[in-house]
């Protein structure tokens, strides 16, 4: 399959249908963030007709889902697309594809996917309260893996890992989770059951956004596992680097999503009221809200597209998708909140949905790296390559 205009109007089509459809079902009645027991059908819904991506070849989504196992074939765009049609509708769902995918991706770049490949997996990539160090990611000679807690130490017959992992993004039911740590010099990458001895999940409480998601904080004490588990053939630092530029991808074409649909509810209400004889459109302040709203959406959508057209092996992906992560959100942040401004106080109501979208792009600027690690990324990356 390649990506010829054809190609990625199916892509899309696919992705809208099914936010249309499936998603938006969950936003019958009152609900400020849907109705949350109905998310599981609706993953369901996305594994059968390929959306999600799974590590299981048998699966429909395992080549041409989300961040799926042929991304090599199809480039970056049509999984950022996807993500960004879903998130129109709700960005806690397309979170869930989201971080299925980049656990699916890595299973599928190792090409050691277990005989019984688990349904549901997530990606297990921060350390304490922060991402790994900037230094080995762009200069892998430079040190050793910077600033990780979690260890693996090799026995006879495997593995103990021991480690916290906090703010793991899953689907509701995930099984297993692919696991970055230090193994003595190198990074080391493992699947590892979220039932296995040792492992303790701990739901984080309340929460501002991304409710359809399930959050939690993964300890590891102790946990035996065999060799088998090992995704990596001796260095993981590869596929840690793919699943950090996917992440900031990702998570940019979310925001860009969520602001595509904020400006879309603001337009539909602006035609729609009255105020002061005249409809809300054509009151010059409005006009000027949706205009910047519309252009720090269109800046944001830009961004992500620009680093989705690249090749998945350009050397130059990982900087390009922190710049997408770091900007692009900041601009559909600013599009959401001049949107919801649209609303005046009925804005921040349940009742219009556009709370909801504050919140979720509220905490997509919170996730994977502060502003300050993407910018000293951005800054040495491009000492690098230069």
């Amino acid at each position: 399959m390649s990506t010829n205009t054809f190609d990625m109007h199916g892509f899309i089509d696919t992705a809208q249908a099914f936010a249309a459809k499936s998603v938006a079902a969950i936003f019958d009645g009152e609900h400020a963030d849907g109705a949350l027991e109905k998310v599981d059908d609706v993953l369901a819904t996305a594994f059968a007709i390929g959306l999600a991506a799974s590590p299981d070849p048998n699966q429909p989504g395992h080549e041409y889902g989300i961040w799926g196992a042929a991304l090599s074939e199809t480039g970056l765009a049509p999984s950022a697309l996807m993500l960004s049609a879903v998130a129109e509708v709700c960005g806690g769902v397309a979170l869930n594809l989201h971080v299925q995918g980049l656990a699916s991706q890595v299973i599928a770049m190792a090409g050691r996917a277990p005989k019984t490949p688990p349904a549901r997996v997530a990606p297990a990539i921060q350390e304490e309260f922060g991402l790994p160090g900037w230094g080995t990611l762009h200069i892998p000679t430079l040190d050793a893996p910077a600033h990780v807690i979690s260890q693996a130490r090799r026995e006879k017959d495997g593995y103990v890992i021991d480690g916290l992992k906090p703010f793991l993004y899953a689907m509701p039911g995930a099984e297993a989770a692919v696991v970055f740590c230090r193994v003595q010099d190198n990074w080391g990458c493992y699947l590892i059951p979220l039932d296995a001895a040792g492992v303790q999940s701990s739901a984080v409480g309340t929460r501002t956004g991304l409710r359809a998601s399930y959050l939690s904080h993964l300890s590891l004490k102790d946990v035996r596992i065999g060799a088998e588990a090992r995704l990596d053939d001796g260095d993981a630092l590869p596929l840690l680097m793919r699943v950090l530029s996917l992440n900031w991808l990702g998570l940019a074409s979310i925001g860009a999503g969520i602001a595509r649909g904020a400006v879309k509810a603001a337009r539909k209400y602006a035609s729609e009221r009255y105020q002061g004889g005249t409809m809300l459109e054509n009151l010059p302040a409005v006009r000027m809200l949706i205009a910047g709203a519309e252009s720090n959406m269109e800046a944001a959508c830009a961004l992500a597209a620009s680093a989705a057209g690249m090749d998945p092996g350009d050397p130059g992906l990982m900087r390009a998708c922190a710049i997408a992560r770091l900007t692009g959100l900041q601009l559909s942040a600013e599009a959401v909140t001049d949107s919801l401004q649209v609303f005046g106080g009925y804005g921040y109501m349940e009742d219009y949905g556009m709370e909801k979208r504050l919140r979720d792009v509220t905490v997509l600027k919170s996730m994977a790296g502060t502003p300050q690690y993407l910018k000293q990324f951005i800054f040495e990356s491009a000492e690098v390559r230069s």
